[in-house]
């Protein structure tokens, strides 16, 4: 039985891994697809001992809030090293909060409406293990007027758009109650609000104006959960991104092209301007409505797959990733293009306490064995907590281009792919000490 490895050791991995860069200066983080920022223009520069520097990729929160204080959803931007485009992520506003000592489960919108938008920012960071550098709560006005900006904007619905509006009957109608105790005393109530449901869109094929392409992210539908209506957010994003192609021009996207690399957007809008100016790629996070014990006061709150969120992260935000200082911090390499191979990758990885903090997806033909590149002691420390034994067969060499803040290479081979077709379960997780 492989043994999770104790916090001495643990310590010991991340003290080893800040010796091989001078500085653990985390957070760090990664590329996606077939772009590495490790050779980009800014990733080519080094610190004082030699090792590689990741260029920034700035992350912002933006809330779409209607006109009853309610967030309706929650999106991450990641802005590209090149300072224009990126990653636009979106989440359940539904997303489990941190709850603390025996307070009940609650949901990242619900703290948005008791403790405002900092509150919901902090926790949000903590579901993401991100650092925002920009937060925006906005009305669906103010983010019409970025997105006019766009042409025409493709979108496929899978099923209906419908809102639920509380709407007034007509004034003559009113409800008289008799009070049980008396023949004669009658009391007559104003009208009520009745709720009324329109479609906005329907389903199929059909493009959308920029105002149009907003109000999607504010509809919902009373008593429908929300894991039906996050379909719809990505098939906006999704036309945002196909619109956007490979960038729109400064002028139109109204954005300064003298500031890009030199001064980061300090609000909503001009971030998401920015956005617009270079390709996009867009990533909806998993969501798993919680049941049961897990949700007592039976609310609609979803748990994100927390092996998937840091594949996204250390995929494409760099500069945000937030990483504990107890643990190993590794980059992974990876020429399959294959979720899953990724996914498993880093979940194996965590289980030993081993953080991705970055990932690359190569476009080499994958080699047989898995190699890690990194120090001798490292490698030692490594082979002790039994890494063969979820990874499957590993080869070590020495680290010649190390990373600052990373403390391993991992290059995944066509063995690590074969060790997860044999359906190895993870060993129980147990303390080991030391010895």
């Amino acid at each position: 039985m492989t043994a999770i490895p104790s916090r001495q050791r643990n310590r010991m991995l991340a003290a080893l891994a800040c010796g091989i860069a001078s500085a653990c200066l985390l957070p760090i983080g990664g590329v996606i697809a077939a772009r590495s920022l490790l050779h980009s223009s800014g990733g080519t520069r080094v610190d004082d001992s030699g090792a590689l520097l990741i260029p920034a990729t700035p992350a912002a929160l933006l809330a779409t809030v209607n006109e009853v204080n309610q967030v309706t959803s929650l999106t991450a931007f990641v802005l590209d090293p090149s300072g224009v485009g990126g990653t636009i992520i979106s989440l359940p506003v539904g997303t489990r909060a941190e709850s603390i000592g025996q307070q009940a489960p609650h949901r990242l919108a619900d703290t948005f409406t008791q403790a405002g938008v900092e509150a919901m920012l902090l926790e949000a960071e903590g579901a993401l293990d991100v650092t925002f550098s920009v937060v925006g709560a906005v009305g669906r006005n103010d983010l019409a007027g970025v997105l006019n900006v766009l042409p025409q904007i493709p979108v496929t619905f899978e099923t209906p758009v419908v809102n639920t509006a509380m709407e007034m009957p007509d004034p003559a109608t009113t409800t008289t109650i008799k009070s049980r105790s008396s023949r004669s005393t009658e009391t007559t109530l104003p009208p009520q609000p009745v709720a009324v449901d329109s479609e906005f869109f329907p389903a199929g094929e059909q493009t959308l104006t920029g105002d149009q392409a907003a109000l999607v992210l504010y509809t919902q539908r009373v008593g429908e959960p929300e894991l039906d209506r996050l379909a719809h957010i990505k098939a906006m994003w999704n036309g945002v991104a196909t619109a956007v192609g490979t960038g729109l021009a400064p002028g139109v996207a109204q954005f300064d092209p003298a500031l890009v690399g030199t001064e980061l957007p300090n609000e909503i809008g001009a971030f998401i301007r920015r956005m617009l100016g270079g390709p996009i790629q867009v990533w909806q996070l998993s969501a798993q409505p919680l049941v049961g014990a897990d949700n007592p006061l039976g609310i609609d709150i979803y748990a994100l797959d927390r092996f998937e969120v840091l594949m996204i992260m250390a995929s494409v935000a760099p500069s945000s990733l937030s990483i504990s200082n107890d643990t190993l911090a590794v980059q992974v390499d990876n020429p399959f293009n294959d979720a899953n191979v990724t996914h498993a990758i880093v979940e194996r990885l965590s289980y030993l306490n081993v953080t991705v903090a970055l990932i690359r997806n190569l476009t080499i033909s994958p080699q047989q064995k898995t190699v890690i590149k990194t120090t001798t002691l490292i490698a030692d420390e490594l082979k002790k907590i039994g890494l063969d034994g979820v990874v499957g067969p590993i080869s070590y060499g020495k680290w010649k281009d190390p990373v600052q803040g990373i403390g391993a290479q991992v290059i995944l081979g066509q063995d690590f792919v074969d060790f997860l077709a044999s359906a190895p379960a993870l060993p129980p997780t147990t303390v080991a000490t030391d010895g």
